[in-house]
């Protein structure tokens, strides 16, 4: 149906207003952005590019890689300690929610956000003002990972930190491997969900030292498993995570299963009280070390 002329005209004139009202919220933002002195390179050369994280994920790997100095704003989900384990270093940084407009007043170098990200559409916008995006791998192996942690690292300027990083979880993982006793685990969330092949989640495992049930079985990426199929054929332990996203009443529905509770009661677990399990980082060192812990505490109540 064509729209009557009255109409085109009344939104051919809006948009022009709206793009003005627009462009006046950004300059006020701009008027109101404190200036931040320049971070150094190492070499003392030049100026580390300023960047911003957009979520969780881009955020974890820019607090533990950057200057201090040369950190405009993370997410403002960083900032939750429920949500991240950095939440005291990143509140000592201005937050964002993700927005196009926030990017812009901020003016950074170097934008570091995910694949997902919704403003992602402005690139050109970004372009005009000489902002770089950055999409954050999400790898499924170690050595995804490290290849994540040194581009990134490369990209901010920071490729000795990234080197660092790289060499530190290396060493990690090799102790684990050492002391490795290698029972079976299903890694479980209380709506059924699990992760086999392919997945960080069996990367961890590995680097623990622990087979994932779940590969084991021939599953590959992420799914669920039906609880028949976990009855029938239970691994030697469990292994939980204290996920956000995992706390309603309804996603609970799999684990509250009396077949399940007995399952549950009558088999190890270990829960990961780690809440960057989320993220497919350096840091899920720090949950396979989780997982480590928890089968020396499994090992020495047994005797």
């Amino acid at each position: 149906m064509t729209r009557p002329r009255s109409a085109t005209v009344a939104t051919a004139r809006a948009r022009p207003r709206a793009a003005g009202a627009w462009r006046l919220r950004l300059a006020a933002m701009l008027v109101l952005l404190p200036a931040c002195p320049l971070a150094q390179a190492a070499t003392g050369g030049a100026p580390l590019p300023r960047v911003m994280s957009t979520n969780l994920c881009a955020d974890a790997l820019l607090l533990s890689l950057a200057d201090p100095a040369q950190i405009v704003s993370v997410s403002r989900k960083s900032q939750d300690a429920g949500r991240s384990s950095q939440a005291g270093l990143a509140r000592r940084f201005p937050a964002n929610d993700g927005s196009a407009e926030e990017v812009i007043a901020a003016r950074p170098d170097v934008v570091l956000a995910s694949r997902r990200w919704q403003a992602r559409h402005q690139a050109a916008l970004f372009e005009r003002y000489g902002i770089r995006v950055v999409t954050v791998p999400f790898p499924t192996d170690w050595q995804g990972i490290y290849a994540s942690t040194l581009k990134i690292g490369g990209e901010i300027g920071r490729g000795e930190a990234a080197q660092a990083r790289v060499a530190d979880v290396q060493a990690r993982i090799a102790r684990m491997q050492a002391a490795s006793t290698r029972p079976s685990a299903l890694y479980l969330r209380p709506n059924g969900g699990t992760a086999g092949a392919n997945t960080y989640v069996d990367a961890v495992f590995q680097a623990a030292g622990v087979r994932n049930h779940a590969s084991d079985s021939g599953r590959k990426g992420w799914g669920r498993v039906a609880l028949e199929e976990v009855v029938a054929n239970p691994p030697q332990l469990f292994i939980t995570s204290n996920l956000v996203n995992d706390g309603a009443y309804a996603r609970g529905g799999f684990a509250r299963h009396p077949r399940m509770q007995a399952l549950l009661a009558d088999r190890p677990v270990i829960r990961l009280e780690n809440n960057d399990w989320g993220c497919s980082n350096w840091q899920l060192v720090e949950a396979a070390e989780e997982i480590a812990a928890g089968l020396r505490r499994l090992e020495q109540a047994a005797k």
